[in-house]
């Protein structure tokens, strides 16, 4: 999933100076060399998520509201109202990248409460 992601990473579309492209170049690189998974802090996916959402801000056309939940016939609607944003087509895109990102993570965590797991039952 990791390698995917930095498969499609928008990383040609991103505004950047000569520095942040050089640095999101080396974190995309060891990121795809370990699958994400040899660092033991999250700083790689900070550093692209900060990009990504500064990105996505400036894709933003306004915001609406969506109402998530049913309506019960009884007690009337059940559920809340969400504020969304309505987003480019671009805008869609890195919002996707940003939710991959999140995937990660998040992945990331269990993998390393697994192996920090087995490590405390096998007594190392």
């Amino acid at each position: 999933m990791t390698r995917a992601f930095i498969d499609h990473f928008p990383g040609n579309e991103v505004a950047a100076d000569a520095l942040e492209r050089g640095s999101l170049r080396r974190t995309l690189e060891a990121m795809r060399a370990c699958a994400g998974l040899s660092r033991r802090d999250n700083t790689d996916i900070n550093l692209l998520s900060a990009v990504l959402e500064r990105e996505r801000e400036r894709e933003i056309l306004g915001t609406f509201t969506v109402f998530d939940g049913r309506n019960e016939p009884d007690i009337g609607a059940v559920g809340e109202v969400r504020e969304m944003l309505d987003l480019t087509d671009r805008g869609q895109a890195i919002d996707a990248c940003v939710r991959s990102l999140r995937r990660i993570a998040h992945i990331r965590s269990i993998c390393r409460a697994r192996i920090d797991a087995e490590k405390v039952l096998l007594g190392r």
